[in-house]
């Protein structure tokens, strides 16, 4: 393959081709030093098509299943400077003529040696220009060629998101956009649409408006029904960007469509990471409950209700999902306390955040009593037995609104004193502002309980 004319190397790596796909072969060829070589003759665009396909099959065949740049070294074994190799890659892309046969194999070789390593995507992306390379790809009239670009993309996006942005609002762009969140089977390829939508900046209102108009927004509800496990996840982050509590349009578009149960259903069946969204989504979504029930309340005239009419324990009012888009009403509010106690760190976090939307600071009560009615206080108090510093900090913000109320400091008082000394204790090796915020929330506890102790005396005498 070194030294014969062009139709022995064609042979040759015609019968590499066929090899490369064994494991054991692949470290024979890289132990060769094959790879250089290979990488090579690519490289060397005078030469025939046909060779440079074959070696680019050959190397992506080299980095497939997992391995990525595992085989890319020299004959010593010490693996090759990437960035070079990465630039070449892609500088393939630049030429329109390059044919499906060599344009194909490259991508996927990049795709897997850039899912392989974190830090060659920066690369990809900062050095060699990788998404204005890529993007005009999803414009080729081949399929597979479309879907290989969006997993760069969408790999490409967690560090160069603008450019994507500015592409995809170009005219018709975002209609092919959609479509692969819509009608492809291919899992992987509406796992990294969704993706790639998710990295974009949220600020980006027009693109949020036009996701909308081009039913971009259905075809991620419709993900988190049928899509697998990944892409549900994806489409989980993605739908941050129309669930802005600041914005109640885009938050009851969002509702309307049936969102709202399916994201409850995550709190019972999803992965960690999607418990963890769908909290998080389900809190974005409590936080306009307040604004929207007292909006109810000020929307008709008293005196045609009912007077038996159902009132919401957490807000006071008269409560729907729909209208109100209540936690309560949702019967996420249970689900929430069962993974209180599963204690996963990142799944309890999202959960306390949503969880303290129902204590408003300026009115706690009915908040509080609607978590202790929930069993959820006592799981509370034990994050700060168990919980990272981060979400110790967020179990204390929201006990400091509980803890408001004396009715909860009469349930918990004694729970929460002990747990609440032991983290401000000077034997206790936790941070200063964790100690801060817990002796602030001490005070409230101590506060109330005096003040319940007087009141008990005077009775008495």
């Amino acid at each position: 393959m070194v030294s014969g004319n062009i139709e022995s190397k064609e042979l040759s790596l015609s019968a590499l081709v066929k090899l490369s796909g064994c494991h054991e072969n692949k470290e024979r060829i890289a132990a060769a030093g094959g790879v250089p070589l290979l990488l090579k003759l690519m490289f060397t665009f005078h030469l025939r098509t046909i060779i440079i396909a074959k070696c680019s099959e050959i190397l992506e065949k080299l980095a497939s299943d997992g391995d990525g740049t595992k085989f890319f070294v020299d004959e010593t074994g010490n693996k090759l400077d990437m960035e070079p190799i990465i630039t070449n890659l892609l500088a393939f892309q630049q030429n329109p003529n390059t044919s499906y046969s060599v344009r194909m194999p490259i991508l996927l070789m990049l795709l897997k040696i850039c899912q392989s390593e974190a830090t060659l995507v920066k690369t990809a992306v900062l050095t060699s220009n990788g998404v204005s390379l890529v993007l005009p790809l999803l414009d080729d009239s081949g399929i597979e060629v479309r879907e290989v670009a969006i997993n760069l993309l969408f790999l490409f996006s967690q560090q160069e998101p603008q450019g994507v942005v500015e592409y995809l609002l170009k005219p018709r762009r975002l209609e092919a956009f959609v479509g692969f969140l819509e009608h492809n089977s291919n899992g992987d390829v509406q796992m990294a649409a969704a993706g790639l939508l998710a990295n974009l900046p949220k600020s980006e209102e027009s693109l949020t408006k036009k996701l909308i108009e081009l039913d971009g927004l259905n075809a991620i509800i419709s993900l988190l029904k049928s899509g697998t496990m990944e892409a549900k996840e994806n489409a989980l982050s993605a739908l941050f960007r129309f669930m802005d509590p600041t914005n109640l349009e885009s938050q009851r578009i969002v509702v309307n469509l049936g969102a709202y149960p399916l994201l409850v259903q995550f709190l019972e069946d999803g992965s960690v990471t999607a418990k963890a969204r769908a909290a998080a989504l389900i809190g974005n979504l409590s936080m306009s409950s307040p604004q929207l029930t007292v909006m109810t309340k000020k929307g008709g005239c008293w005196c045609f209700r009912r007077q038996n009419h159902h009132l919401c324990s957490a807000h006071g009012g008269t409560c729907s999902v729909i209208s109100t888009f209540c936690m309560l009403e949702a019967n996420a509010l249970p689900k929430m306390v069962n993974l209180l106690h599963e204690k996963v760190d990142a799944v309890t976090y999202e959960v306390i955040q949503a969880l303290s939307s129902l204590v408003r600071e300026d009115s706690p009560h009915r908040g509080a009593n609607a978590l202790h009615q929930a069993d959820a206080i006592k799981p509370i108090l034990e994050v700060l037995s168990w919980g990272s510093e981060s979400l110790k900090e967020e179990a204390l913000r929201l006990l400091e609104k509980v803890f408001q109320s004396r009715e909860m400091v009469d349930c918990y008082g004694v729970g929460a004193r002990s747990a609440l000394v032991r983290l401000t204790g000077s034997s206790i090796n936790e941070g200063e502002d964790i100690k801060r915020k817990a002796a602030k929330v001490l005070s409230h506890v101590e506060r109330y309980s005096r003040s319940s102790r007087s009141l008990v005396l005077g009775l008495s005498r």
